[in-house]
């Protein structure tokens, strides 16, 4: 019965995270705030003690997971992560008979253990990249860049599909309409970086092929954490004189928690209350039983000293390599980041790369994507802006209101609609007007500040042939252009666009607004 109610409450939380992901997009109403479990990250507390120093209580889920670890042990592993069910759920399609007992992969278990400790030591030099293995922003960025559209896109298909047989009509719109209303509104979604976040995914639903729950036993750096603060746990499995030892219970552990050859012993680091062990244990018998137990014994993590000197040298070594990459300041020019973006370091620091704020993003993701690794690994997944592809809406201010880890803060819309995120520029060699001594206002059509950022000085031209004709040459005003991108979006031409937009004038949360310059001069 209570690996039923387990059972139950891991697909509550599931649809729970799914429905709240359906519901961060644009127009943003709901009164549940669509990051609130993404805050229940275990490891968002612990690196915001190493950063800032401090315990926030934005965090308030994950403290109470921490809280309650060290009395329940990993039960966040069994009962809530969305990422662990839907691995239990490919369990039940990829793996083997062979993988029923996983104790030939025990030796690796020390590997998320030395991945927490290179996060940490990492994080103690101001290097984050812990977000990469958080499993509830690996989900997250799962859903945004391939389930969810990949979903919609099946969904949306066979809909239409079935709309233009002859006779099922009725009933194809009786299911479109309301998936276009509640769960696909908006156009289908397009992303960079799918290939590298699908291969991640897939290995770790296709790591169960070699042992059930292989990414929790062995790489996981939450289950390691988690693991660490319940290895004194009081909430035990007791096996009683009666058991047979039919080791029934070893087998069915997917944790391997229970030893090979001693049933009445429990790896407390490694048990994530699943209860499966009493389920299978005989029912005359019921020799399993969990109780607390206040003077608990002790299960060590699984890491040697050799292997934590092994890791600190590989720390070490990460650090050096991080920082001796190529700058790329060309790249960095074109890095816009969304309006309330941290200043580039504590950004990249604070951002988990859940890619929340590209799922609500105004445009559907087609301006805020996945970034691509430029001249540092630090760089990936990060949110930035790919102005050619979309635009940041001027009345939208959504993506602050999503981020778990405020590294983008939540401005009001005015406050948005006043923050540069970068300046547009003309290509003169590509730009209609200067390329083609042709008028073209486009740009300046869809220009959304109230005062025109883009304005135009009209000259006269005289063309190959000989013909005077007057031409509106384009000219950027840098006090007004917010860099919201809708020119480069809007650009007609078909390739690169004639104007773009580059972080030149952008503004960051926290940071000292410039004074205004001199009063700008047009193109000549």
């Amino acid at each position: 019965m209570t690996a039923k109610i387990r059972r139950a409450v891991q697909v509550l939380f599931l649809l729970l995270f799914i429905g709240l992901f359906i519901a961060a997009r644009y127009p943003y109403t709901s009164g549940f705030p669509a990051d609130v479990l993404l805050r229940m990250s275990p490891l968002i507390p612990l690196f915001e003690l190493l950063s800032d120093h401090r315990l926030s209580l934005i965090f308030l889920p994950a403290l109470i997971i921490l809280a309650l670890t060290p009395f329940l042990g990993r039960f966040f592993c069994g009962w809530l992560c969305p990422l662990g069910t839907s691995i239990d759920v490919a369990s039940k399609v990829v793996r083997s008979p062979s993988n029923r007992v996983g104790g030939k992969w025990e030796k690796l278990r020390f590997l998320k253990f030395a991945l927490l400790l290179g996060c940490v030591i990492l994080a103690l030099v101001d290097i984050h990249v812990w977000g990469y293995l958080d499993p509830l922003s690996i989900f997250n960025r799962a859903m945004t860049v391939v389930l969810y559209p990949f979903g919609t896109l099946l969904v949306d298909g066979a809909l239409q599909g079935v709309a233009r047989i002859p006779g099922m009509e009725g009933a194809a719109y009786a299911l479109l309409d309301p998936f276009k209303t509640y769960i696909m509104p908006e156009p289908q979604a397009h992303h960079q970086e799918l290939f590298w976040i699908l291969l991640l995914i897939l290995g770790i639903f296709g790591a169960e092929k070699l042992s059930r729950r292989f990414w929790c036993r062995n790489i996981c750096p939450a289950g390691a954490w988690l693991g660490f603060l319940g290895q004194f746990r009081m909430f035990e499995r007791i096996v009683g004189e009666a058991c047979p030892v039919c080791n029934k219970c070893q087998v069915e552990c997917k944790m391997n928690a229970i030893p090979g050859g001693n049933v009445h012993q429990t790896s407390k680091v490694e048990c994530i209350d699943c209860f499966n062990c009493g389920a299978v244990c005989p029912p005359k018998i019921k020799a399993i039983t969990y109780r607390w137990r206040w003077k608990p014994y002790h299960t060590p993590v699984d890491i040697s000293r050799r292997q934590v000197v092994r890791t600190s040298l590989a720390s070490v070594a990460a650090i050096g390599l991080l920082n001796i990459g190529f700058p790329g300041r060309e790249s960095r020019n074109r890095q816009v980041r969304p309006p309330g973006a941290l200043p580039e370091a504590a950004f990249a620091d604070k951002c988990i790369r859940c890619l929340e704020c590209v799922r609500i993003c105004r445009s559907n993701g087609g301006c805020l994507q996945p970034d691509a690794i430029h001249s540092s690994l630090e760089e990936l997944w990060l949110p930035v802006a790919v102005m050619r592809e979309g635009y940041c809406e001027y009345n939208c201010n959504l993506c602050g209101q999503v981020c778990p880890t405020d590294a983008i803060m939540p401005l009001s819309l005015e406050e948005k609609q006043h923050t540069p995120i970068g300046l547009a520029h003309f290509d003169k060699n590509l730009c209609i007007p200067f390329a083609r001594n042709s008028d073209c206002i486009v740009c300046e059509e869809h220009c959304p500040t109230p005062d025109k950022a883009i304005k135009f000085d009209v000259k006269e031209v005289v063309t190959r042939g000989g013909e005077k004709k007057m031409v509106q040459y384009p000219y950027v005003i840098k006090e007004l252009c917010i860099g919201c991108g809708i020119c480069e979006t809007r650009c007609p031409l078909p390739g690169a666009a004639g104007i773009y937009v580059t972080t030149a004038n952008e503004h960051r949360y926290g940071t000292p607004v410039a004074a205004p310059g001199p009063a700008p001069n047009p193109y000549g």
